[in-house]
C-alpha cells in the first residue's frame, strides 16, 4: 500500500474507532443517568415509574472496536469529546456506588427488628423494583439473622441472580454453590445447578457441562428447563468452535421434547438453529 493510502486508511480507522467509542460512552452515560434518576427517586421514597431496562450479561449495543493504530489499549482517548464523556460516565458510576451504599444502610435500618417473614417480603419488593443494592442488603441481612429459614436457599438464589445480571460471574457462582452445599434438599437445587452452569461455562466448559447435565436430571418432569439446559449447552459448544457437538445437543432437544407443549418454543428454537447450521 502506498504511504498516502496507508495514511488515509489509518485516519479512517481512527475516525471509526472514535465514532464507535463516542456512541458507546454516550449510551453508557444515558443508561447511568436513568439508573441514577431511578435510585434518587427510590431514595426519596417515590416509586420509580419505569425501572431502567437491564440487559443480559455480555450483550452490547455497539461492538467493541480494537484500539486505533498507535493507541495502546486502555490509553486515554485523544478525542476531547470522548474524554468528556468518559469523565461523565466515571462520575455517574461513582454516584451509583454512593447511592447503593446509602440504600444498603437505609435498608438495614428500615428492617431492624422485623420478623423473618416481613423482612423477606421487604427483600422481595426490592427485587421486584430492581433495586439491586437494597435487595442485596436485605437478602444478606435476612441470611445473617435467619440462616435456617425455609426461604434461605431462595435468598441465596436471588443474590446469585443479582450478581449474574451485573455480569459478576464469580460472585454469582459462589451463591449458587452455597445453595448446593448448604441446602442439598432444597427445591432451589435444580435452578442453582442451571445458573451455576451459566456462571462458570464461559471459563470452564467441562464444569458448566456437568452442572447443566445435573440440572437436566434434577429438572425431571420439567421439560422446559431440561430443554433450556440442553440449548445452553449447544450454544456453549458452538461458541467454543465445536459445531458438531452443538448439533448433537440441538438434536436431543428436537427428539426428546417433540410434541411437548411446555418445551415447544425451545424445540422450535433448536430446529431453527439446526437449519441455520446445516445451511452454512
Amino acid at each position: 500500500m502506498k504511504p498516502a493510502l496507508a495514511a488515509v486508511a489509518i485516519s479512517l480507522a481512527v475516525a471509526v474507532f472514535a465514532a464507535i467509542s463516542l456512541s458507546r460512552e454516550a449510551k453508557r452515560r444515558e443508561e447511568l443517568e436513568k439508573r441514577v434518576a431511578t435510585m434518587e427517586e427510590a431514595r426519596a421514597g417515590a416509586v420509580p415509574k419505569e425501572p431502567p431496562e437491564t440487559k443480559a450479561p455480555g450483550t452490547r449495543e455497539t461492538p467493541v472496536a480494537p484500539p486505533a493504530p498507535g493507541q495502546p489499549s486502555g490509553a486515554p482517548s485523544p478525542d476531547p469529546r470522548l474524554r468528556k464523556l468518559e469523565e461523565q460516565v466515571a462520575r455517574l458510576e461513582d454516584r451509583v456506588r454512593e447511592l447503593n451504599r446509602a440504600a444498603e444502610g437505609a435498608a438495614i435500618e428500615e428492617v431492624a427488628g422485623l420478623p423473618a417473614e416481613q423482612l423477606w417480603q421487604k427483600a422481595q419488593m426490592a427485587l421486584q423494583d430492581r433495586l439491586t443494592g437494597k435487595s442485596d442488603a436485605l437478602l444478606r441481612e435476612f441470611l445473617k439473622r435467619f440462616p435456617t429459614d425455609p426461604h434461605a436457599s431462595e435468598a441465596l438464589l436471588s443474590l446469585g441472580g443479582n450478581q449474574l445480571r451485573v455480569g459478576d460471574m464469580a460472585a454469582a457462582a459462589g451463591f449458587y454453590d452455597r445453595v448446593l452445599q448448604e441446602f442439598p434438599d432444597s427445591k432451589q437445587v435444580p435452578y442453582a445447578e442451571f445458573y451455576l452452569a451459566m456462571s462458570v461455562i464461559g471459563t470452564d466448559l467441562n464444569a458448566g457441562k456437568g452442572h447443566y447435565e445435573r440440572a437436566v436430571e434434577k429438572f425431571a418432569g420439567n421439560p422446559y428447563w431440561q430443554a433450556a439446559a440442553l440449548l445452553n449447552l449447544s450454544s456453549a459448544y458452538s461458541e467454543k468452535g465445536q459445531p458438531e457437538v452443538a448439533k448433537e445437543y440441538l438434536k436431543k432437544v428436537t427428539t426428546q421434547f417433540a410434541g411437548n407443549e411446555q418445551a415447544a418454543p425451545l424445540v422450535k428454537e433448536a430446529e431453527d438453529a439446526l437449519k441455520a447450521m446445516e445451511a452454512r
